[in-house]
């Protein structure tokens, strides 16, 4: 009897124990896998000048390392090239908004079967008259010079060239 008792009672810790066991080690693993995003997200996106609808994006520019250098938004009969890196996409609305008003790109328009040479050093001026190469980079972000180089403050407009230079043009206004 006494034999019998010792057994059910280790056979009730045993699968109490192992109940418990059971219950604590629940086991959660969570991924995340960074967004991929794809051109028939941007063909036919809806292009934006200052809040208002300028054209569809119909044909992609890419450089010759395969990153994106323009969108090509066709508006009524002509096509204008508008550099990837000066717009803001909202891939959820497909919408490509420009701060560019569109009187701006008048001289950047062309027909839809001669494209511009983007190597043109008058197609380069252009763009950089409607497109300046500026933009605001944070304190944290950058140093000119390398270490102990030069802090970019918050407020600088930079340029940064092709090969890593920066360069601090001016202040802005608030």
């Amino acid at each position: 009897m006494r034999t019998l008792l010792t057994l059910t009672c280790g056979m009730v810790l045993a699968t109490a124990g192992f109940a418990k066991a059971q219950l604590t080690t629940t086991e959660v693993t969570t991924t995340t896998t960074p967004a991929v995003r794809r051109v028939s997200q941007i063909l036919g996106s809806s292009v934006q000048l200052q809040g208002n609808v300028y054209g569809k994006v119909e044909d992609i520019v890419l450089d010759d390392n395969g990153s994106i250098s323009y969108l090509v938004v066709g508006t009524g009969n002509q096509v204008v090239m508008m550099p990837w890196h000066a717009g803001t996409v909202n891939y959820g609305q497909r919408v490509v908004t420009y701060d560019v008003a569109p009187q701006a790109l008048q001289p950047l328009l062309f027909e839809r079967t001669v494209y511009p040479n983007v190597s043109d050093q008058q197609f380069i001026t252009r763009m950089g008259r409607v497109f300046p190469a500026r933009r605001v980079i944070r304190q944290d972000t950058i140093r000119t010079g390398g270490p102990g180089g030069t802090v970019v403050e918050e407020t600088d407009v930079v340029k940064v060239k092709p090969n890593g230079r920066v360069i601090i043009k001016e202040k802005l206004r608030d």
